[in-house]
């Protein structure tokens, strides 16, 4: 039987949004199901960065849940905190094609989410520190314009922020990334005309944005993903 639109409409949505953005698509692939970054009051603040040949201690599985205000997770001095983590964890759990009865191993899980949010964080860190902005009208329209084409009715839409466990805000923030991807990349093939051109420009800036940014990264053992440049020494 062939998918309804009330069925279906998740996935049109994630076609819909994951067209126009190539450098998104190249890093914030983990984690498809949605982008929103949820605001939680910690008193705690990033550490600094330790030097390089710090050696990195062994990395383990957590073995109870975070706490809000816990920070997990340092992109320069961003904090992802444990409520974000446990947000997007759930909306990994209920994404499309995840089976409740047999939930994703927990290291795969934790890479994923963490691989998502940090990419999420390096992609508006380089939008800033290019000066690339993009409006909050911008935003709005593009994701009112998405949302008509994809849902037919707003009973529907509505259903599906039921069943995927995301919020407007979520997918306003997947919206924001994209637009600003977009321009990050019109920003990097400026000059270029070949395709050969583009091209080289492209996987140079790939590289450096990888590089420079994974430098900036600072996560606990327990929560560290292959994005990671340094991993916290456990506590004594």
């Amino acid at each position: 039987m062939p998918p309804t639109p009330a069925t279906d409409g998740r996935r049109r949505w994630l076609l819909a949004l994951g067209v126009p953005a190539l450098i998104l698509a190249f890093l914030c692939a983990p984690l498809s199901q949605g982008d929103a970054r949820t605001a939680v009051p910690t008193t705690e603040r990033c550490p600094p960065i330790p030097s390089p040949h710090v050696p990195a201690p062994p990395v383990t599985l957590p073995t109870h849940p975070p706490a809000p205000g816990q920070i997990l997770v340092c992109v320069g001095s961003q904090p992802i905190t444990g409520a974000v983590f446990e947000h997007w964890s759930t909306v990994a759990i209920k994404s499309e094609g995840s089976n409740p009865k047999q939930p994703p191993a927990q290291g795969e899980l934790i890479g994923e989410v963490m691989g998502f949010l940090i990419s999420s964080d390096w992609v508006l860190g380089e939008a800033s520190a290019l000066h690339v902005h993009v409006s909050t009208t911008a935003v709005r329209r593009t994701f009112d314009r998405i949302r008509k084409q994809q849902f037919h009715t707003r009973k529907e839409f509505k259903a599906f922020l039921e069943r995927s466990g995301e919020t407007i805000a979520d997918l306003m923030l997947r919206v924001k990334l994209n637009l600003l991807s977009s321009r990050i990349q019109k920003h990097v093939l400026a000059g270029h005309r070949s395709e050969a051109s583009k091209q080289h420009a492209l996987e140079r800036f790939v590289k450096g944005f990888k590089h420079k940014w994974s430098a900036r990264t600072y996560c606990s053992p327990e929560y560290s993903s292959a994005d990671c440049g340094h991993i916290q020494a456990p506590p004594l």
